[in-house]
């Protein structure tokens, strides 16, 4: 049994590490609220995880001040040459309402798209397709 225990120790241990290994955090300040899945985000200075779970690429945005957190999946996008010395997050913007959209990371060529959720596909479906802009932020 006490041999059992270490290796499921080690095993978690192992993956832990691999986790954290491939985590990018960054902080940036968001100046309004945003929905992100099916979470609707407060502005603050959030940190922005991005990594890789049992083969799925993951963004999860934390702010402690306000104690707010969503985590979702995300896909590859771009992949240009040029790595990016700064990195953005993308919103899509319907009336009031901003939505992350994307996520690029500093030193990296290739993006992480967000997708809809469905209140961002209804408020789309209802939506001028002329009010829908991009809001780029800076990442420090």
């Amino acid at each position: 049994m006490t041999k059992r225990s270490f290796a499921t120790l080690g095993t978690l241990a192992l993956l832990v590490a691999a986790s954290a290994f491939g985590q990018q955090k960054i902080r940036v300040d968001i100046p309004f609220e945003f929905h992100l899945a099916d979470a609707v985000l407060p502005a603050g200075q959030y940190e922005v995880n991005v990594g890789a779970h049992n083969m799925q690429s993951l963004v999860s945005l934390d702010c402690s001040a306000s104690r707010s957190q969503a985590i979702t999946t995300t896909y590859p996008i771009g992949g240009g040459a040029d790595a990016l010395t700064e990195g953005r997050l993308v919103f899509n913007k319907y009336g009031e309402a901003y939505f992350l959209s994307q996520v690029w990371s500093p030193g990296y060529s290739q993006g992480r798209g967000l997708n809809k959720s469905k209140t961002e596909n209804e408020i789309a479906r209802v939506t001028m397709p002329t009010e829908t802009s991009r809001v780029n932020l800076a990442m420090r």
